[in-house]
């Protein structure tokens, strides 16, 4: 076992290096991480319970730090004590309101013995682009080494996954380096996680981001991409496995591999690492294995799903509506054509997430979705009935949404005319946008 001493040199040299590490570095970094596994895999056997009494629908995941964190942490936090890093053990358990999480936080300080001051980010929310969580840190109550154990809500959490996705598909570092990133992605992302009602300003600014990054459909299509492979991939693998090697790619379908132990996945992770020291790769563990509690719980490792495209339907609503009411046609008609791709958008995922059980590719950039020869034709009318009362839904939503802008065109004869022209014409442009995503159908039964 490599000495604390030691440990803290090797972190030094590192530091000094600006992140550069030598082979036999890594080989002991790596025996220092994995020194972790088991009081890792110690308090995590202890939440599952405790987070059953809060919640028995709760995500719980654990993973070890991994190495190219480890080093940018050393390199950005100069004068670390590589031996002292709290968190290269990490817990993280997902609840569905605050009150939840206060529970849980209760429940662990009553259970474990503190190894470091509880940081709780809901009331003092971490930096300036809006992290929520409440980090606490215990000790293993065998090795009596130190482990991190985050709470947060699924709100909270959705926001967390969207930076490093935002991070992943934009080239960012928003979660390390916050504003000093990117200022205004920054502030989108920091409104985004932000309960308080938005000022114009502020809701233009999110609009802005949107409109310059062309980030709905870039999100959108990430997830379409994404979505029937990473499925496919996960019905091949083992269900009776519970640790798993999570690969995000911003070019690739997204990798997912199980293994029976933490050690055959740890030993798959560090030859991953030392193939590609950048690769966006994760080693977990999930109390519940199934796709959907995996889905939400690394939403910025599958790239699969996210709730945003729901979430921000509504501010941009809101900014139309306002355009429309101030009498800014040309400003309206922008935000208007933004709410159609949002739509567009939203109908093609309902598509693709509903499609377990019909053939579902990528081809030329195209998603193509037909029927196997194992569906029955009782199979196909569950999924389109499935399918098309969530089109509803939207539809449903739309309508009430254009019968709440009726109110606000304005009354003069030039301007109503052009609103209402522009307007009567919104189904061509939603199917010219469908038509633009490439979208096919095709029965596979000839």
């Amino acid at each position: 076992m490599v000495s604390n001493t030691r440990i803290n040199k090797i972190g030094e040299n590192i530091a000094a290096r600006g992140g550069k590490i030598t082979p036999d570095e890594l080989e002991l970094l790596q025996e220092f991480r994995t020194s972790f596994s088991k009081p890792l895999v110690n308090v995590f056997n202890i939440m599952r319970d405790l987070a059953d009494v809060v919640h028995q629908s709760s995500i719980i995941a654990f993973r070890l730090k991994r190495i190219d964190t480890i080093i940018n942490k050393l390199s950005r936090e100069q004068g670390m004590e590589l031996s002292r890093m709290g968190d290269i053990g990490g817990v993280r358990c997902i609840f569905y309101n605050e009150g939840e999480v206060y529970k849980a936080k209760a429940l662990i300080e009553n259970k474990f013995e503190s190894a470091g001051k509880t940081r709780d980010y809901i009331n003092e929310i971490k930096r300036d682009i809006g992290y929520k969580s409440v980090h606490m840190y215990v000790k293993d109550p065998i090795s009596q080494k130190r482990i991190e154990i985050q709470l947060r809500t699924v709100d909270h959490h959705n926001w967390a996954t969207l930076i490093e996705i935002t991070d992943l598909l934009y080239d960012l570092r928003l979660k390390e380096l916050g504003f000093e990133s990117n200022e205004k992605f920054g502030r989108f992302h920091a409104l985004m996680s932000s309960d308080k009602e938005l000022t114009k300003e502020e809701a233009h600014l999110i609009y802005d981001v949107l409109d310059e990054h062309n980030f709905i459909s870039v999100l959108s299509k990430t997830f379409r991409k994404n979505n029937a492979e990473v499925k496919k991939r996960w019905s091949g693998e083992d269900k009776k496995n519970s640790f798993f090697l999570i690969e995000a790619s911003k070019t690739e379908i997204p990798s997912l591999k199980s293994f029976a132990t933490f050690e055959e996945a740890e030993n798959a992770y560090f030859e991953r690492y030392k193939e590609n020291s950048s690769a966006e790769i994760v080693l977990t563990s999930i109390k519940t294995p199934n796709f959907k509690q995996i889905s939400v719980a690394y939403a910025n490792y599958i790239l699969s799903y996210h709730t945003f495209t729901s979430d921000i339907r509504p501010i941009i609503q809101e900014l139309a509506r306002e355009a429309l009411e101030d009498r800014k046609i040309n400003k309206f008609k922008k935000i208007f054509k933004t709410y159609e791709d949002l739509l567009a958008n939203l109908i093609l995922e309902v598509i693709a997430e509903s499609a377990d059980l019909i053939f579902n590719r990528l081809e030329n950039d195209k998603v193509i979705i037909g029927r196997t020869n194992k569906m029955n034709k009782l199979q196909e009318r569950e999924i389109m009935r499935k399918i098309d009362l969530k089109v509803r839904d939207h539809q449903k939503s739309h309508k009430y949404f254009i019968e709440e802008l009726e109110l606000y065109i304005p009354r003069d004869f030039i301007r109503k005319r052009i609103v209402e022209k522009f307007l009567n014409k919104h189904n061509e442009r939603i199917k010219t946008i469908m038509l633009s995503k490439q979208v096919e159908f095709e029965s596979l039964i000839k």
